[in-house]
């Protein structure tokens, strides 16, 4: 930890949110503020210890290391823990789960949701502070927002607000890369939603004071398309047809026109053609062979489509079908989907739980907040329990650089983040409306 940028941490905390004189805040909220800045330089210094421990998606023991480190700190404060093991074939870590019940809870229900995995492995992405910026895989998405979610309830704790109160905290092992079956992967996660009244995620802030209340979800899809090989002199002519490259560029073509604008996207990642083609699942890759003069035989394609809810799914889907069916002389296409992660719409449950982290950001004199445009994030955990209760998204730190070997944190929004959520999750645990 370097002096220079905890200093600057610090009296960040102190000028953007002056919690301790602010005439929004109760005693005990503002007891709140002087224990997470008490906490700050410790927090810091959990950040860099467990960037510093490789935790990749299918690096299992780095993510459970991750997982330990969190276990034992929430143990501490009196949650008790379990680790949810995955089924061997999914060569996933599993999840951690920290609860503390009450039988009868002073206010709501309140799950709080955050991964343990990072997109890339970690070697040569150690964690570096130059005083403006810290580096490091997994620092902002989104070991910044478990450790936000730690010492909130450490501040929480001490002050006294955890007792009668029920939470959990949801810490999953492979959210950049689900484990399928999801209905399997995620079916704990799923049942923590439907024991809860609200659910908060702490991805990053990526869009800079926003909030996500919505995300569209993921089903991927595979066309395979058949031609009637022969010369290429017969080529589009009623002898030979039209090949197989010729039909998948018609389809591809044809999603292009039907989905550039709108909420839904649909992506072609993988194209594979000619008069030989062989793709590996297991490896996301695959091989074709052919010859310019021969009309191709085959051609294999995989994509993703994504969209806000079923509904806009399901007529998605129906549409590609349709472009796909409308075959061109002597080929065929066969189309199918698999649905992976479900769409988060916005409801009115939602923008609530907004409007209480606006009165809380207020109270705090922090920037004000604005609802992110559901389409430009990917998915999240959240998608799985969205649909069951009232959440809110993006609740984390901010920085830069996502999915990049250049993520980087911004040390300033470490304290008010974490400030933020110990304030928010005290209010929805003492509140029954």
């Amino acid at each position: 930890m370097h002096r220079r940028s905890l200093g600057g941490v610090l009296a960040f905390l102190l000028a953007a949110a002056p919690a301790s004189r602010a005439q929004d805040l109760s005693p005990v909220e503002k007891a709140l503020a002087r224990s997470v800045e008490a906490r700050l330089g410790e927090e810091m210094a959990a950040l860099e210890k467990v960037v510093n421990i490789d935790s990749g998606t299918f690096n299992a023991e780095g993510v459970r290391e991750v997982g330990r480190f969190f276990e034992k700190e929430l143990q501490a404060l009196g949650f008790k823990t379990r680790w949810v093991p995955m089924p061997e074939v999914m060569h996933r870590a599993g999840h951690l789960v920290a609860e503390r019940v009450s039988p009868k809870p002073s206010g709501k229900r309140v799950l709080l949701i955050g991964h343990l995995d990072t997109v890339f492995e970690g070697q040569g992405h150690r964690y570096t502070n130059d005083g403006a910026v810290i580096r490091g895989a997994g620092v902002m998405d989104m070991k910044g927002g478990d450790v936000a979610i730690l010492f909130a309830l450490k501040a929480l704790e001490s002050a006294g607000l955890l007792k009668g109160a029920t939470v959990r905290v949801f810490l999953t092992g492979d959210e950049e890369n689900p484990g399928v079956p999801t209905s399997e992967s995620r079916r704990d996660i799923v049942e923590a939603g439907r024991q809860s009244d609200v659910a908060l995620s702490f991805e990053p802030d990526a869009g800079k004071n926003t909030i996500v209340l919505g995300r569209r979800g993921l089903s991927t899809w595979s066309l395979d398309v058949a031609g009637a090989q022969g010369h290429s002199a017969g080529v589009l002519r009623p002898s030979r047809g039209a090949g197989a490259i010729y039909e998948a560029s018609r389809i591809l073509d044809g999603f292009r026109g039907a989905f550039s604008t709108g909420n839904v996207t649909v992506n072609p990642g993988l194209l594979l053609g000619g008069t030989d083609v062989a793709y590996d699942a297991t490896k996301s890759a695959g091989t074709s062979a052919g010859k310019y003069n021969v009309v191709a035989r085959a051609v294999t394609v995989k994509g993703d489509l994504r969209a806000l809810d079923e509904p806009e799914r399901e007529a998605a889907k129906a549409r590609m079908r349709e472009i796909a069916a409308a075959s061109l002389p002597k080929t065929s296409a066969k189309l199918e989907f698999d649905d992976i992660v479900p769409g988060w719409p916005i409801t009115e449950g939602n923008r609530s739980v907004l409007k209480t982290i606006e009165t809380v950001s207020r109270a705090l004199g922090q920037p004000a907040l604005t609802e992110a445009d559901p389409v430009v994030r990917g998915f999240g955990d959240v998608n799985f329990v969205g649909g069951l209760l009232g959440a809110a998204d993006g609740l984390g730190v901010k920085g830069d650089g996502l999915h990049s070997p250049e993520e980087s944190l911004d040390p300033k929004s470490v304290g008010p983040v974490t400030l933020r959520a110990a304030v928010l999750i005290g209010r929805l645990l003492h509140t029954t409306n």
